[in-house]
């Protein structure tokens, strides 16, 4: 593996998150608080050493191990970082519990966020709108890798796999609509009557799909349907794939109304919002709140409209739950199995079944959304399904040993896993152990495992060698 590469551009990530830390410190200035000295400490932490690795490194092309190894690390670099402005109101777990939430888009929260001076809340915001876009360049990164991203459908846009022009033009094409689409939405929510300061906050968080708001109540806190529309426009926009996005901004319409994800996720959205305004019928509006819930697990954001005394009910709760679970579109900001694998997981098992009562010469073709889709394509996929729900099981365990209910701890892993906000235990009281093993969650579920994997097989690869030596 090319690790002076790996560590050379992560010396870049760490200078442009030491930029990043500065602008909390900018925002100070405009919101007139005093709590600037930890983001100056945490961006010189972090320019100094990305200096020090960016120029004692060199660069070179990246192939798929590397760059899932560089994907994995950056997202850990920057959260332990991210943690540092924390620290003057939480305790190391939970400054790290609540970075790792922002920067993955989870949206749990230890804190309560009307506690907090406004450049805090502008921090973790902040923190949820760049892991949005950090998710969105990996996926750029990994498009050529069968089973992580749907290199199938997209690899007219993937170019060699390696870290070149074409993939430096499909992120700056990502970045313009990304940030349209989140002026579009502080504009919108301005207008909805949502305060100046609530409606940028809220914009970085709604197209991230990352759920962290400035209000205790989340978005029950405004009691505005219209409010609510722009959230769920926003929710919708984030979660869908932003290969997508740059086809309709070149008005191929055709290419939206043809796209296998796109039509399961309305197929979703339809039935579960039916379903789950059912599950709440005992409250007093479950229309309402069975859709926006509906589209806030679907596109694992995380916001919630419902009062607080609002009662949800044990069916809701699964219904919830499997939402979390199916997730997004691929190549979006979403979270979860996406859409994708799910469709092809439920064409695989009628093909499987198929192909068995024919000779094993025979050639049958397996195909989703009009696209040919390999064996070994198959099989990845269901392996990282496989996985995905085994880590799920084992984590909603280690979690109910705790003395939660299966439910509740069924519901917080598949939100930490899914990047998802929609938990039902309180976190502030979690002991440590349960925070460390959410926090693992949330990093399995954003970089969706297989990194990781390759991190465990390069460390296990160089333990032998120097065993062997």
């Amino acid at each position: 593996m090319n690790g002076r590469s790996v560590l050379s551009y992560a010396g870049v990530v760490l200078e442009a998150n030491g930029v990043l830390l500065l602008l909390p410190v900018l925002a100070t200035w405009v919101l007139r608080e005093s709590v600037y000295l930890p983001f100056l400490f945490a961006a010189v932490l972090s320019f100094i050493p990305g200096i020090i690795l960016d120029r004692r490194f060199s660069k070179g092309p990246l192939t798929f191990g590397p760059v899932m190894m560089l994907a994995a690390l950056c997202f850990i670099l920057v959260s332990v970082l991210g943690s540092i402005p924390y620290m003057d109101y939480l305790g190391p777990v939970d400054a790290l519990f609540e970075s790792f939430s922002g920067f993955t888009t989870t949206g749990l929260t230890i804190l309560s966020p009307e506690t907090l001076p406004n450049t805090m809340l502008f921090w973790r915001a902040l923190t949820q709108w760049v892991g949005g876009f950090g998710i969105l360049l990996t996926f750029l990164m990994l498009v050529q890798s069968p089973g992580i991203s749907p290199s199938y459908i997209y690899k007219s846009e993937g170019g060699s796999g390696r870290l070149d022009q074409n993939f430096w033009r499909s992120a700056k094409r990502m970045f313009a609509i990304y940030g349209a689409f989140t002026l579009a939405g502080f504009i919108l929510l301005a207008m909805a009557g949502m305060p100046i300061f609530d409606s940028i906050a809220h914009s970085f968080t709604s197209i991230s799909t990352g759920g962290f708001s400035v209000k205790n109540s989340s978005i029950a806190f405004y009691a505005s349907p219209i409010i609510e529309i722009v959230v769920v426009i926003l929710m919708i926009l984030g979660a869908t794939s932003f290969f997508l996005h740059d086809k309709l901004s070149k008005k191929e319409f055709g290419e939206y109304l043809r796209n296998g994800e796109n039509r399961m996720f309305w197929t979703f959205a339809a039935v579960f919002s039916v379903l789950l305004s059912l599950s709440l019928i005992s409250t007093s509006e479950p229309l309402r709140y069975g859709i926006f819930h509906t589209f806030s697990a679907l596109t694992t954001t995380g916001f919630t409209n419902m009062p607080a005394a609002a009662a949800t009910t044990e069916t809701a709760k699964m219904l919830i739950i499997i939402l979390m679970v199916v997730g997004g579109f691929a190549g979006s900001c979403a979270g979860g199995i996406k859409l994708v694998r799910f469709g092809i997981l439920s064409k695989a098992i009628p093909w499987l079944s198929k192909k068995v009562t024919y000779p094993s010469t025979a050639v049958l073709p397996f195909r989703f959304s009009g696209r040919s889709i390999k064996q070994e394509e198959v099989t990845i996929i269901s392996l990282f399904s496989f996985l995905y729900l085994i880590i799920l099981v084992v984590s909603a365990l280690a979690i109910s040993s705790m003395g939660y209910t299966p439910l509740d701890s069924l519901m917080t892993t598949a939100a930490a896993e899914g990047n998802n906000a929609l938990a039902s235990i309180p976190l502030a009281a979690m002991p440590d152990p349960g925070k460390v093993f959410l926090i693992v969650c949330m990093l399995l579920g954003r970089l969706e495992i297989l990194p990781f994997m390759v991190i465990i097989y390069y460390f296990v690869k160089g333990v032998g060698r120097r065993k062997i030596s």
